[in-house]
């Protein structure tokens, strides 16, 4: 009990400054490898576009995810249909079966 409210209280907070840590120690990593390579400092320009680009490409990935679920969702009729084909053909080959299902040393069937 006393461990589900800390975790209710405290989860979104921690969430949220690992979040927000990750993008501060991210651009710091950027940077160091900026002055590393010796380019030039980042202007908030490039920081804007870079941010807009990679929501571009985040909200790509979005769209792309959800047409990939809807096809699937539209396609479990075909799913189920051949299911039930693939369960009929086992039935039927079953049934073709003669004799014990293990083999009988010395026997030919």
């Amino acid at each position: 009990m006393v461990r589900q409210r800390f975790l209710t209280h405290f989860k979104p907070w921690r969430s949220a400054v690992i979040k927000v840590g990750g993008v501060i120690v991210g651009y710091q990593l950027l940077d160091q490898l900026r002055m590393r390579f010796q380019y030039p400092p980042l202007n908030v320009v490039d920081v804007l576009m870079a941010a807009t680009v990679s929501l571009f490409v985040i909200g790509l990935l979005c769209v792309i995810w959800a047409g990939g679920e809807l096809c699937w969702f539209k396609l479990r009729r075909l799913r189920t249909s051949c299911s039930e084909l693939k369960r009929a053909f086992n039935d039927v080959r079953r049934s073709r079966r003669v004799g014990p299902s293990q083999p009988v040393a010395g026997r030919m069937v």
